[in-house]
């Protein structure tokens, strides 16, 4: 069903092109306008074609602006080749460089548009933008997790409120060094 509905108004503006041209010059003179504009089409096409060539030889234009003229060169060649006035007149279009140009840089345009739309399309399909959930680690404190910086520090994390409950609490005694045998908390040698 899709393609009836493509094919159907290509082939109506083709017959009322081909009518309104017969109506006006005659059936003879149509005819000659369609073949004149398919013969047209192809000459122009070969020798646009082998300009394009030349300039990407000599390095005047990107890859990208070359392979955008062989695109809208190859579409304007089957346009123009394709029996019927209107076709031919929009593949003579693509053929010609100003309106070739003109036609690049719209395509170009809605490429990239859609090149980013699929993007985000594609992000937000995803878990990508969604906050990762992590239920601890498989590593150890010495060993640094796969992506993590040289930088992070790791090891034993201390708890807010158990800085809070020592600071409320502070005792002189509690910055004595391991060799004051006073202080039977920490560690050291006694007398």
């Amino acid at each position: 069903m899709p393609l009836i509905l493509t094919v159907f108004p290509v082939l109506l503006i083709e017959a009322l092109t081909f009518w309104a041209t017969a109506s006006w010059l005659g059936l003879g003179w149509a005819l000659f306008t369609v073949f004149a504009l398919m013969g047209l089409g192809m000459v122009s096409t070969g020798v646009e074609m082998q300009r394009v060539s030349r300039l990407a030889a000599a390095k005047r234009i990107s890859p990208g602006r070359l392979a955008g003229d062989y695109g809208l060169l190859t579409a304007g060649a089957i346009l123009a080749a394709t029996p019927g006035i209107a076709s031919s007149i929009v593949g003579l279009l693509l053929i010609f460089p100003p309106t070739r140009a003109l036609a690049r840089r719209v395509l170009a345009a809605r490429l990239v548009k859609s090149i980013e739309n699929l993007g985000v399309r594609s992000f937000e399909a995803t878990n990508a933008n969604r906050e990762a959930t992590s239920y601890g680690s498989f590593f150890g404190p010495q060993e640094p997790q796969p992506g993590a910086q040289a930088d992070q520090p790791t090891g034993e994390v201390i708890d807010e409120s158990e800085i809070a409950e020592w600071t409320r609490n502070i005792r002189p005694e509690d910055f004595t060094g391991p060799e004051n045998p006073e202080n039977p908390d920490t560690p050291g040698e006694k007398g």
